[in-house]
């Protein structure tokens, strides 16, 4: 083949990804998100004794962050959690509360381009350019805990809990402990073969372009009130960037190079119904980073956003082994 010929199938193979990448992806105009809109409240008692506030903190890169957070009169550690895919901090409201009342501050971390960090504050809905970013937006929060002698632990849901093993894997004497709430690292959902091609190819040629996540809201829960609630909710992200998409692979990259060096303690929670993620495959990955460390607690008859269905029962469990696995034993660098 001479190099006109090279030239002209190379072109051929670029046209007919654009094609793909035009026709499995929605523009961002057509998702566009509306601040204005009124959020469906996931968890409607308020208990007297938590201080609930939605706040702001300053990332490397000087955007501003909204976050939700919840002050117990005495903590005795902070929880800081991470969203899944389409969730944001309202998902965790009701398990939220409940660990507040119990004496743990929480703070809840809306993800840039998720929950209440659109374009609102200058963001594109479902789009980062590098995970890189997010993690440093972690880093930014926890800085504010630095003189802060409370034990300090991740909460990661879904999607959140590969961001959170991550974290802890590239910051490993900043946490006492990880908590994964049925975690994304071993997926049992995927997009179609055809959205795949459009990723592969919008990742350079047009990485803001938004592709449909492969999840349905009966695959979260089949509790007829939360699933109204998913439908209804104008903060749900129902679709992420090409770049976004490419980012979670690169992530999973970097957990799978990095896992047999964990030195966090563990506590994984799963669902025995989950149809999102793959538990066994979960469990193998996470044996990896020491059988001592990991913690496995199984809801045979839950789906997968146990957050939902099984709050009290998640909290106690959660509660019981902060409390087990207390600070660290090692001088931690905060």
């Amino acid at each position: 083949m001479n190099r006109r010929d090279a030239r002209a199938g190379w072109n051929r193979h670029l046209w007919l990804g654009l094609l793909l990448a035009a026709g499995a992806c929605r523009t961002p105009g057509a998702v566009a998100f509306d601040p204005r809109a009124e959020p469906v409240r996931f968890h409607e008692a308020r208990r007297a004794e938590v201080r609930r506030r939605v706040a702001e903190f300053e990332a490397k890169d000087g955007k501003r962050l909204g976050y939700v957070e919840y002050r117990a009169a005495d903590p005795r550690a902070v929880l800081v959690y991470l969203h899944g895919i389409e969730s944001h901090a309202g998902w965790f409201e009701a398990a939220a509360e409940a660990l507040c009342a119990s004496g743990y501050d929480v703070y809840c971390l809306d993800r840039r381009g998720s929950g209440i960090n659109r374009e609102n504050r200058g963001f594109t809905s479902g789009h980062v350019d590098d995970f890189e970013t997010l993690l440093a937006d972690i880093e930014s929060f926890l800085d504010g805990f630095a003189d802060r002698r409370l034990p300090l632990f991740l909460v990661g849901l879904s999607w959140g809990g590969k961001l959170a093993l991550a974290y802890s894997l590239t910051h490993p004497d900043q946490l006492d402990g990880l908590v994964l709430i049925t975690p994304g690292l071993v997926a049992r959902v995927a997009p179609g073969v055809l959205d795949q091609l459009g990723i592969v190819t919008a990742t350079w040629l047009y990485p803001t372009a938004q592709f449909k996540t492969p999840i349905e809201p009966e695959m979260f829960t089949t509790t007829p009130e939360y699933l109204d609630k998913l439908r209804r909710d104008p903060l749900r992200l129902r679709y992420a960037s090409a770049r976004f998409f490419y980012q979670s692979v690169r992530l999973d990259g970097l957990i799978e190079d990095r896992i047999e060096q964990n030195q966090t303690p563990i506590q994984l929670f799963l669902a025995g119904r989950d149809q999102i993620i793959c538990n066994e495959g979960v469990v193998e990955l996470l044996l990896k980073g020491g059988r001592e460390r990991l913690e496995v607690v199984r809801y045979e008859d839950q789906t997968h956003s146990i957050q939902f269905d099984a709050t009290d029962r998640m909290v106690q469990g959660m509660s019981a082994w902060i409390e087990k696995v207390g600070p660290r034993s090692i001088p931690v660098e905060r």
